[in-house]
């Protein structure tokens, strides 16, 4: 009887060594997963920027040679675009906050949803 009671505070204390293990193992696979969803997140979002970038550069470039045939001057027609995205600028400028806090709350979001 002696030897039951013994093995039973020693196989409940291997228990608890093993699901804190397990506890652990958990942790770092969320974890791991949430990075990895953030990463790709982040690799798509860049890609996108990239050709949003080039989409707006070659449309840029096509405005500002349609305004300048229209307006009878390059300097006419690429200073509209250029006054565009001055107007763009100020913009963006003045509520720079709220995009800001729009931006962290759609990350956090992001990070902890996923």
């Amino acid at each position: 009887m002696e030897d039951q009671k013994d093995t039973q505070p020693q196989s409940l204390i291997d228990q608890i060594k093993e699901y804190i293990e397990l506890q652990i193992k958990i942790a770092k696979l969320k974890a791991i997963d949430g990075s990895s969803g953030a990463l790709a997140s982040a690799i798509v979002g860049i890609t996108l920027a990239i050709l949003v970038i080039f989409l707006v550069m070659f449309a840029s470039t096509a405005l500002g040679f349609y305004l300048a045939d229209v307006l009878q001057s390059f300097w006419a027609g690429f200073g509209c675009v250029a006054g565009l995205y001055l107007i763009l600028v100020l913009i963006l400028l003045l509520s720079s906050k709220a995009i800001k806090a729009s931006i962290a709350d759609k990350m956090i979001n992001k990070i902890i949803n996923d």
